[in-house]
């Protein structure tokens, strides 16, 4: 047999045992050449195959003699980097039977991920933004005051010097109504900025304001304990 015949023989026949000879002309050197890879893999079934494969393949040619009785004897095994291979080298050809490299398995891949992260919180420098002055000079609204402000004498007098004081020729005695005013009180208790916002009674809007503009002063109101200017929603009832 030619060594490309010897090769196809081997091919088809190398999972099944083997035993033949060969001739001198054929096959005077033999060498198995096995990856290093196979020695140090982890994947035990491919080595112990391999191993195997080549162990059978070394036993059958022991077995094997040439026509001198004598048995042809395996010149060495090498460890290579390379691919698998079987080479039988005579004096005019080289067989070699290669063997796919083995792969190493591909790590299997969750089927979901979780990622999770930790957060740093920083603090970062905070500048107090210094407060708006206050302008006590400016007018306030009730809600802005820590003391409202009133009639000297109080409400039930302040009433009854106004009914006392009002004068209408106008008027129906027979009517009621009531008269809604706005106005500021200034700092030393006087009235002014005088304004009507509704009047149900048909009073007399001018003499209304002269009676309060000339009447008694009230006590201003407070703001953060200073005495400020401040706007005040008077209702003034009249009865029959």
């Amino acid at each position: 047999m030619s060594a490309d015949e010897i090769q196809r023989f081997i091919i088809q026949n190398k999972n099944k045992k083997i035993c033949g000879s060969f001739k001198t002309e054929q096959l005077e050197r033999l060498i198995i050449q096995i990856p290093n890879h196979v020695l140090y893999t982890q994947t035990s079934y491919h080595k112990m195959f391999l191993l195997a494969l080549f162990v059978a393949m070394g036993t059958t040619l022991f077995s094997c003699q040439d026509k001198e009785g004598k048995k042809q004897k395996i010149d060495k095994i090498e460890v290579i980097k390379d691919s698998i291979a079987l080479k039988i080298t005579s004096n005019k050809d080289t067989v070699k039977i290669k063997v796919p490299p083995v792969n190493p398995p591909t790590p299997s891949i969750p089927e979901s991920v979780i990622y999770r992260t930790t957060g740093e919180i920083i603090v970062e420098d905070y500048t107090e933004q210094p407060e708006k002055p206050i302008d006590y000079e400016a007018i306030f609204k009730s809600h802005d005051l820590e003391v409202l402000p009133t009639p000297e004498y109080g409400f039930e007098k302040f009433y009854a010097y106004f009914h006392n004081n009002y004068i209408d020729a106008s008027k129906i005695e027979d009517h009621e109504g009531r008269v809604f005013i706005s106005f500021v009180v200034e700092k030393d208790g006087s009235l002014s900025n005088f304004e009507v916002v509704r009047n149900t009674f048909n009073a007399n809007e001018e003499e209304v304001i002269r009676v309060l503009k000339t009447g008694p002063k009230w006590i201003p109101g407070k703001a953060n304990n200073q005495i400020v200017r401040s706007t005040y929603n008077l209702p003034i009832t009249f009865k029959k």
